[in-house]
This record gives structure tokens, C-alpha cells and sequence, in this order.
């Protein structure tokens, strides 16, 4: 079956929902007491530090595409969300002349930085002053609407590139990891970013457990496919560094939820097996942190596994992939059933048998015991088990 374009996106609502419904169950109790003042002896992270003003004309330079003295996207970085509103209200407050919060550099090598806290503030910036886009949503300088910085008086030019923007520098001195193997720069980000928009866990695993089991859960999330029946928009080249404002409005992509449904493909199928326990949250976290840095080979055999079952389990439900009758919504449990039980039984013949199989799923979409199972219950390992099992049995049907 063939899939169209433009089919409903995830609700942002629905998104924060999915996130919190992942604590329900309690992690286990810690083996080991552990020392309060040993532990607070052991742990005091070492900061160097200083602070700076930057004017922005220095920043549009240094932050000039191909030769940036400043990483706006270390992996640790969540992906951006302001929109052009907020992006407006930023060169509004400078022009204004209202102080706005210092950024947080690492300078990981002399004169050459990262960003800890401040990317979308400094993309904001360097957007406008590349004249990227238009001020939009102005409070007080209204009559600077629909305006690019080209488009301003050559005196508020002047006046918005003499402005400065503070900065709280870590010097190449500190250490990339204390004694008790803390990174500071990750540290530092997910405490300084719940001051404004919490991160959400996806967004803290990203931050935490870097490496390639994280870039193949991000280039998963953006394939075709995947991005057809999630609704998300799909990719585009150079997104990375400049994505679509369409994307960036996406609940999923702008969330990093994209990034944990593959995870949860991945770590619920090993969970499974290998009879792991806990919160969702926590098994989601423990895979992560496991598995960050993978070997090139078994990656490849997950990529393949992933692509396999999404791509046969779309040819067969098409547009309806994962959604549920009725309502047409998307339904992660759903997904984790059909995904994971498909990789369990790669042998069968979905093609065959694929009216049956999609009139076996709407029967149980509209059974009230088959449906709870299959998308009703807690969202726990227990109910994993159960909706998977279920699955499995309506992928058989016609065996």
C-alpha cells in the first residue's frame, strides 16, 4: 500500500504525555547505602571560569557559516525551537537595551568555543544579522515589522551591532571529566537549561550518552519512511545547520520524541529478552548508557533490523501505520507492539496475508479487551510483553 504525504502530526500535547507516562513504575532500590559527605567530598565539580562581553558585530563574524569560532551544536545540544517570534523579541530586548541573560561558552581550544547554554539565543542573532529573516511580534518598535537587519535605519544597524551580549567563559583549563568521571560541559547544560524550557529525557540522553548508537537513532528518525508515517517533514539537505521553520513546528522532530521511538524499538526489544526491569524511563536511560558507543558492525545489523520492520510493516498498513481506526491518531504503543513483534518473527509472509492481517487488527482495535491490551494499559514492561504478544499473534494470521 502505498503511503501519502501530510498525514497528521503528533499533538505537542500528546508528546509531553508520552514523556511523562514513561515514570509510572518505580526504579529498584539502590544495592548500597552510599556516604552523604564522602560523597559530597568526592564530587565537587572544578570550574574555571571567567566572563566577557560580546558586541554582536563580533559575533556575526565569529559565528560566519564555515569559519565559526563558536559551536552552536555540540552533541550535547538539543535541537532548536525558537520561532521567529521569539527570535524578534530577542533583537527587540537588545535594541531596547534590556540586559538578556549571559550565555555559557567551553573554550575547547584557544579562541575557539562551544556552546553549553545561549544556542538559540546566538542563532537568533546571527540569523538576523545575516539577514535571514523578518521581525515579527514587536511589543514596542512596531513600526520595524517585516523588517530584515538590511531594512533597518543605517542608525539602529549601528546601535544593534554596538550592543553586547554577556558570556560566562570555561576555560580550556577545566577538566573534561572530575574524578568520579562527571562531564562538566553536560553537567552544566542540563542544570543551567531547566532554568528556562526543562529538557524532556530524550533531550537529557542526548546530552548525556553521546556517541553512535545516538547518531544512528537521529539519522534513523529522519529516514523516509519513518518520517511518512510519523508525519514528520521529511528530510531536506543542509537541515542540520538551517532546518525548516515547518520542521522545526514539528512536536516530534523539535522534542527529540522522534530519536526515543526509535530507542524504544531498540531497548523494550532487549529489555524483552534479556528480562530487565524498572520504570520505561530508566530502561530507556540504561540501554543508552550501555550502548552509546557500539561497535560500527552491530550498529549496521540494528539499522537494518529497524528499516526492515518499519518498511514491511508500512507496505502492508500503508497510511494507517501505527494509527488507530477511528480516530486516525498515532499510537506509540501500538508501534512498540507490531515493531518489536515483527523482529521476533521476521520469517513471515506479511505481503500474503496483509488484507488479513489488517482486518485482524481493526477486530481488535474495536474488541474492548484486545484493544486495552494493545494500546490501553500502563505504559510498563509488563504491559510490553502483553501487547507484543498480541501482535505477534495478529501478524500470524494466515499462517
Amino acid at each position: 500500500m502505498e503511503m501519502s504525504t501530510g498525514e497528521a502530526a503528533v499533538p505537542a500535547d500528546q508528546v509531553d504525555a508520552w514523556f511523562d507516562a514513561d515514570d509510572q513504575e518505580p526504579e529498584e532500590p539502590e544495592a548500597a547505602k552510599v556516604d552523604a559527605a564522602e560523597k559530597y567530598a568526592a564530587s565537587q565539580i572544578r570550574v574555571v571560569r571567567e566572563t566577557k562581553d560580546y558586541q554582536l558585530d563580533y559575533l556575526r563574524h565569529a559565528l560566519q557559516p564555515g569559519r565559526e569560532l563558536i559551536d552552536l551544536s555540540p552533541t550535547y545540544q538539543r535541537r532548536l525551537r525558537w520561532s521567529n517570534k521569539k527570535k524578534s523579541l530577542l533583537i527587540e530586548s537588545f535594541l531596547l537595551n534590556i540586559p538578556v541573560p549571559p550565555i555559557f561558552l567551553y573554550e575547547r581550544d584557544y579562541n575557539e568555543y562551544e556552546v553549553i547554554d545561549g544556542r538559540q539565543r546566538l542563532d537568533a542573532i546571527s540569523s538576523f544579522l545575516s539577514n535571514d529573516y523578518a521581525l515579527t511580534g514587536l511589543e514596542y518598535w512596531t513600526e520595524l515589522i517585516r523588517r530584515r537587519f538590511l531594512d533597518l535605519p543605517s542608525v539602529l544597524q549601528k546601535g544593534l551591532l554596538r550592543r553586547s551580549l554577556p558570556a560566562v567563559v570555561l576555560l580550556a583549563e577545566t577538566e573534561d571529566s572530575d574524578s568520579t568521571g562527571v562531564d562538566v560541559r553536560r553537567v552544566l547544560f542540563d542544570r543551567l537549561n531547566t532554568g528556562g524550557v526543562q529538557l524532556n529525557p530524550q533531550e537529557l540522553r542526548n546530552a548525556l550518552y553521546p556517541g553512535r548508537l545516538n547518531a544512528v537513532l537521529v539519522d534513523l528518525a529522519r529516514s523516509a519512511t519513518f518520517t511518512r508515517v510519523w508525519g514528520i517533514p521529511p528530510y531536506v539537505p543542509g537541515e542540520e545547520e538551517d532546518p525548516p521553520d515547518v520542521l522545526l513546528r514539528n512536536p516530534l522532530f523539535s522534542s527529540f520524541a522522534d530519536a526515543e521511538l526509535v530507542l524504544r524499538f531498540f531497548a523494550l526489544r532487549d529489555a524483552m529478552v534479556n528480562r530487565r526491569a524498572g520504570a520505561l524511563r530508566a530502561i530507556l536511560d540504561r540501554y543508552m548508557a550501555s550502548n552509546a558507543n557500539l561497535d560500527a558492525a552491530s550498529l549496521v545489523e540494528m539499522k537494518d533490523l529497524f528499516t526492515t520492520c518499519l518498511d514491511r510493516l508500512a507496505a502492508v498498513f500503508g497510511d494507517n501505520t501505527f494509527r488507530l481506526g477511528g480516530s486516525n491518531r498515532l499510537s506509540r504503543p501500538l508501534y512498540d507492539a507490531l515493531m518489536i513483534a515483527l523482529s521476533q518473527e521476521l520469517e513471515l509472509d506479511l505481503t500474503s496475508n496483509a488484507a488479513q492481517i489488517r482486518a485482524e487488527l481493526d477486530g481488535a482495535l474495536t474488541n474492548e479487551h484486545t484493544y486495552d491490551i494493545l494500546v490501553g494499559r500502563g505504559n510498563t514492561i509488563d504491559a510490553v510483553h502483553q501487547r507484543v504478544d498480541l501482535a505477534r499473534a495478529i501478524l500470524r494470521t494466515g499462517v
